[in-house]
């Protein structure tokens, strides 16, 4: 029996942590399942078990060591290329606003790696996968760890919540009674879909962010919410987004050669539609919903692109390049 059949055979046999084992009964366990390895080989096998597999833990105890598994960690098996696609979004996911969730979910991420390391020991995989971005990103707002658990603990059990909410803008907190609907990660913040007090059909959703929550506790009251929800509806993505319109808008663009090419390999939308004229000039078309993040890409294009159309958008386009070639001029 070699070093990872026998770590096979110590998961089936390590009990949680409030079981624990000492170490001699572990071995005698062992031993009666057919392994012929000595004690002391046995404990080295134990501490490089516990070096390369998170969920294996162990604590002393007197002159001996108790040893259990974390059960839950212990039944997942990944194979390294699973294993490198989780360690990747969860880098992803820490860059992009959520390290206190990934924190949260350390012993998986653990696990992911000392699958990575098991692979090509000699590797050392913090310098060859990494999450990044062209764009410049802002750093996440802080949130209260206390306020996205019992947002979430909201939401899992259909109560309401009274939170101390800081308006943009406001000096001091201020007390409101609200429904939760459904959560967004959103670029660096997460925001709270939902209707506050007093609610009535046809009143907008709100989204709030939760860097901007001092305290919240769950309420017996029942507070009225929309009959049915869905955070991708039109009606929540008004406030999530910033959605401008109610459907799909065509849109058409003259851009330049490297954004002609680019687009070729990461379209734009589903049905985007490229070609040049016979002045070899470079054109793209396609659907999309008018929004604020439609307008800030359009915008980081620089001279890259001209909207022809709809008429609004090229003049709001217009209007904003103009404004902001005014604040260059000398």
């Amino acid at each position: 029996m070699n070093l990872r059949q026998r770590g096979e055979s110590l998961l089936k046999i390590l009990p949680p942590k409030a079981q624990a084992l000492e170490t001699t009964t572990l071995y005698k366990r062992l031993c009666e399942q057919g392994a012929k390895v000595s004690l002391r080989t046995f404990q080295r096998n134990l501490e490089r078990l516990a070096q390369d597999y998170p969920h294996i833990h162990c604590e002393r105890v007197g002159n001996s060591y108790r040893w259990w598994a974390d059960k839950s960690i212990s039944r997942w098996t990944l194979l390294p290329t699973d294993a490198m696609n989780l360690v990747m979004l969860m880098d992803h996911a820490t860059r992009f606003g959520m390290r206190a969730q990934v924190e949260k979910l350390a012993p998986l991420y653990d696990y992911a790696q000392s699958i990575l390391k098991n692979a090509r020991p000699t590797a050392d995989w913090s310098k060859k996968v990494i999450s990044t971005t062209r764009f410049i990103t802002l750093q996440p707002g802080r949130i209260e760890p206390q306020v996205l658990i019992e947002l979430q603990k909201a939401l899992l059990d259909d109560y309401s919540v009274e939170a101390s909410y800081l308006k943009r803008g406001a000096s001091e907190a201020r007390t409101y009674r609200l429904k939760p609907l459904g959560l967004s990660y959103q670029d660096s913040n997460l925001y709270l879909s939902c209707v506050f007090e007093g609610y009535r059909s046809g009143d907008p959703i709100r989204a709030l962010p939760l860097h901007r929550f001092a305290s919240v506790k769950t309420i017996r009251q029942e507070i009225p919410g929309p009959l049915s929800f869905d955070i991708e509806s039109l009606q929540a993505k008004r406030s999530l987004i910033d959605l401008k319109s109610k459907e799909p808008v065509f849109l058409k663009l003259r851009i330049s050669r490297e954004l002609h090419e680019r687009l070729k390999e990461n379209p734009l939308t589903t049905d985007q539609q490229l070609w040049q004229d016979e002045t070899e000039r470079r054109y793209w078309s396609g659907s999309l919903y008018l929004s604020q993040g439609l307008s800030l890409w359009l915008l980081s294009q620089g001279d890259g692109l001209e909207v022809l159309e709809p008429e609004d958008l090229r003049r709001e386009m217009a209007l904003t390049a103009a404004r902001m070639a005014a604040l260059y001029r000398t």
